[in-house]
């Protein structure tokens, strides 16, 4: 039986449809009940679902995707350190003013992007 399936009531006697209704005691919920929408008499209790939700990484097609790649894990994480002028952007320099509207250079008076390469770099100091 589902919410919502034809129910012929055998209190009430109509041919009516199950509702399904939460039980609560205060503020924590205890279950849920099917009940008849004509006359509310209870048909029968809804046991909870205790199903997991499935891993992404274990389902087969986390496998497929792992098998083209090579068959190795995802668990770990590239690790990249930027290496001579490919730290040198805008948004770490001394010279940048942030505005919320448009990025300054104080250096060469002009307007940046963040992600800019500069070619007068001074690293910020934190």
């Amino acid at each position: 039986m589902r919410p919502g399936d034809e129910y012929n009531c055998p209190h009430c006697g109509k041919n009516s449809f199950l509702k399904k209704e939460t039980v609560m005691d205060g503020w924590t919920k205890k279950g849920e009940v099917l009940k008849c929408a004509s006359c509310g008499a209870l048909v029968c209790e809804l046991k909870p679902e205790t199903e997991k939700p499935a891993d992404p990484l274990k389902s087969e097609a986390a496998d497929r995707l792992k098998n083209l790649f090579g068959g190795e894990d995802f668990t770990e994480k590239p690790t990249w350190k930027a290496e001579g002028s490919e730290a040198n952007f805008c948004k770490d320099c001394a010279f940048l003013i942030p505005h919320p509207f448009v990025f300054k250079c104080s250096k060469f008076n002009k307007t940046v992007n963040p992600m800019d390469d500069c070619p007068a770099f001074k690293r910020r100091e934190k």
